[in-house]
């Protein structure tokens, strides 16, 4: 890489890869009575705010946002680094938290990036793609008057309830495909190689995306951040239960694929084993059958027995009389 590719301290760098999307901007403002969305970042009084950034491309347009709420410039950056794990950052005056999504789809499963900063009246989320999860959010705001009566953590909870409900569906989606491969083990079938590693892949991005979570989160209310208003603390106690009990199912799946593996590999030795048995075996009744045919396949001057006018069939008659004996003594000790 050369210096000049190099980007300064503090500056802004999308490192994702929807570098053609388009940035959009929806807000949201909404009180006990409306919602109305606009396109732009201009607050009123006497209305909470929910704003989606979509697209991470035009940082002209989204700097905007760091002017107005006095961002830091560090956690400015942060918000273009889609490669970061979960994490929420307390500040004095906001949150800043950082998660990736897990979604199922018709093949799998889709990761979605989203990071949010979070103050008294305002929640701010940003988006690589079209947050197709947070419709329902949407919809909720102009249906649910407890969602528009309540302060902006009860939002910020609702968002991270729905994201956790999501990791829930594909983790019991995941855990079908753990129970329907390790019927086929039993059944002494194959591993098949592929589908395993995706299912593998995707509990390892459940645990990474469950476990810091829930520790943040575990965090925030140790501190009880001013964000987090008193009346809303039983949600985000049940929120933190579901996480803690998704992440000891998630530590079981992980168990059961590792038991998986070692059935697996125990299934495969057990079939080598019954081949190279099968293969001792047959050497083993061919070993006195070649040593008789060298003995009687020697070339002496002398040897009465050849001249024998029925003595091939004598010799054939013994040879499968041998046969017949190791046959029944594998099959009396178990061998066979």
């Amino acid at each position: 890489m050369k210096i000049k590719d190099y980007f300064t301290p503090k500056s802004a760098v999308y490192s994702g890869k929807h570098q053609n999307k388009e940035t959009v901007v929806r807000h949201f403002l909404y009180n006990d009575e409306s919602v109305i969305e606009t396109d732009n970042f201009e607050q009123k009084q006497g209305y909470k705010s929910y704003i989606q950034v979509i697209g991470l491309t035009n940082i002209e347009r989204i700097e905007e946002l760091k002017n107005t709420f006095e961002i830091n410039s560090l956690i400015f950056e942060d918000i273009f680094n889609v490669n970061q794990r979960e994490k929420i950052d307390i500040k004095d005056n906001y949150l800043f938290c950082v998660i990736h999504g897990l979604f199922l789809e018709e093949n799998g499963y889709r990761n979605e990036y989203m990071s949010m900063i979070c103050t008294d009246n305002i929640v701010i989320s940003f988006h690589e793609e079209d947050p197709f999860f947070l419709d329902t959010t949407i919809k909720a705001l102009e249906t649910y008057e407890d969602l528009r009566e309540k302060t902006s953590d009860f939002l910020f909870y609702h968002i991270l309830d729905l994201i956790t409900d999501n990791h829930i569906d594909v983790f019991d989606k995941q855990n079908e495909n753990i129970i329907r491969l390790e019927e086929g083990i039993l059944n002494e079938e194959a591993l098949p190689q592929e589908e395993f590693y995706l299912v593998r892949k995707s509990f390892n991005k459940l645990k990474n995306n469950v476990y810091y979570l829930l520790e943040h989160l575990e965090k925030l209310m140790v501190r009880q951040h001013g964000f987090v208003k008193k009346d809303n603390y039983e949600y985000f106690y049940d929120l933190i239960d579901h996480l803690k009990r998704l992440d000891s199912q998630i530590n079981t799946g992980r168990e059961n694929l590792k038991y998986l593996v070692d059935v697996n590999i125990n299934n495969q030795s057990n079939k080598m084993n019954k081949i190279m048995t099968t293969l001792t075996l047959f050497s083993a009744i061919f070993i006195p059958l070649s040593f008789f045919t060298g003995f009687f396949g020697m070339n002496f001057v002398n040897f009465g027995i050849l001249s024998y006018e029925n003595a091939v069939w004598f010799f054939v008659a013994f040879c499968l009389l041998v046969i017949g004996f190791m046959v029944w003594f594998f099959k009396r000790k178990k061998w066979l």
